[in-house]
């Protein structure tokens, strides 16, 4: 198999940051400096420009980085496909989701792969939409979990669950069950940013309705829903959000929804990766929530 050196060679000329390589292969910075050293001695010429503020790579780190990274995906493939056949896999994962998704919805299903592929670690990182689609072009993540709506054509999108969007308010607020789409406009609102997935949707599906989302009367934005709930909790506004951020608060009686009149707010989440071939730890997790998927439906 390949040179670790090579390996850390990559990381660290891919990010230009020996903390962040160190962070990915759980090593320390001065291993880091120590594997990329050796690396130049024995090549006998200098990989990376020192001189400047921050890491640069010199012509010859730019050529074995452009051709390391098809070494790397080799190698990756040429593992996993050797732990197949003796069906014990073992190896790292970097996935990201939405924050939504990373908070209320994939845990469950990270939690019951790990039962089943427990030598596969797994990092997640979260962030809104547009975050975790560039997290995956700049090849930082294998796979994601998003709640955006297909945009990027070097992504393959790919349908994975179906949510809907609902109005939910404190439920120590005196509303009523149901209201119109015209009452929307005098609710006070919280809003997630510009941005994000749940934003994104709503603001589509409200311009679909003969609405649009500046008619909603904002009072703050919050960058999470978590956020958004708790404020809730504490005031007389109202939000749009995900059915499945709200179950533990339906259930304690903590928030209520509030039914709109002929206006219905649905998304499909999807599940995403770079065009072309996916990475097969990947593919393993995907093909895992699918079944759970499929046995959920029965």
């Amino acid at each position: 198999m390949l040179d670790h050196k090579l390996t850390i060679f990559y990381h660290t000329a891919k990010h230009l940051n020996t903390t962040k390589a160190a962070e990915i292969l759980r090593l320390s910075q001065p291993a880091i400096s120590k594997s990329i050293k050796e690396l130049e001695k024995g090549l006998g010429i200098t990989l990376f420009d020192r001189e400047k503020v921050r890491l640069m790579l010199t012509p010859a780190g730019k050529y074995l980085l452009e051709q390391s990274e098809e070494l790397i995906e080799r190698e990756r493939i040429i593992t996993f496909n050797l732990q197949h056949m003796k069906k014990e896999f073992s190896g790292t994962l970097h996935i990201g989701a939405s924050t939504m998704l990373s908070q209320y919805i994939l845990p469950e299903y990270l939690a019951r792969f790990r039962e089943t592929h427990p030598y596969i670690e797994i990092n997640l990182i979260s962030g809104n939409t547009y975050q975790i689609e560039q997290e995956l072009l700049d090849k930082n993540i294998q796979l994601a979990f998003i709640e955006g709506v297909p945009s990027q054509t070097d992504i393959h999108y790919i349908p994975f669950l179906k949510d809907e969007i609902v109005l939910v308010t404190s439920a120590k607020n005196d509303s009523p069950e149901s209201i119109t789409k015209e009452q929307l406009k005098t609710l006070k609102f919280v809003v997630r940013e510009e941005g994000s997935g749940t934003y994104n949707i709503i603001q589509r599906q409200l311009s679909a309705a003969g609405m649009s989302i500046n008619e909603l009367n904002q009072q703050i934005v919050i960058g999470s829903t978590e956020g958004i709930k708790q404020y809730l909790k504490h005031s007389d506004c109202y939000a749009l959000v995900s059915v499945f951020s709200i179950q533990d608060e339906l259930s304690c009686g903590l928030l209520k929804i509030i039914d709109i009149d002929d206006l219905e707010i649905s998304r499909t989440l999807y599940a995403i990766h770079k065009q072309g071939t996916i990475d097969p730890y990947a593919e393993l997790l995907l093909r895992f929530c699918e079944s759970r998927n499929r046995k959920s439906k029965r």
